[in-house]
């Protein structure tokens, strides 16, 4: 099934009572496979979800070129 535009939603923190964290938990408990696109990574992210995002069996992360040592160490390790 080829995907449209309409299909995509972007969350961002700039509303102050729905932060992308609470979309992700929410998501999290309802998909099979989520996609990230950031501009900036970082690993507590994750661990912000608690152990909610293990419980997705694909999770896409595409990052931006600001990445700590602490959340890219992970990532070059796996390769």
């Amino acid at each position: 099934m080829k995907k449209s535009a309409s299909d995509l939603f972007i969350v961002d923190n700039s509303d102050a009572d729905w932060k992308v964290r609470s979309y992700l938990k929410d998501w999290c408990e309802l998909s099979r496979a989520i996609d990230i696109a950031t501009g900036y990574f970082e690993i507590s992210a994750l661990l912000t979800l608690e152990e909610k995002w293990q419980s997705v069996e694909r999770l896409r992360i595409l990052m931006g070129d600001e990445v700590s040592l602490y959340a890219r160490r992970p990532f070059i390790q796996t390769r």
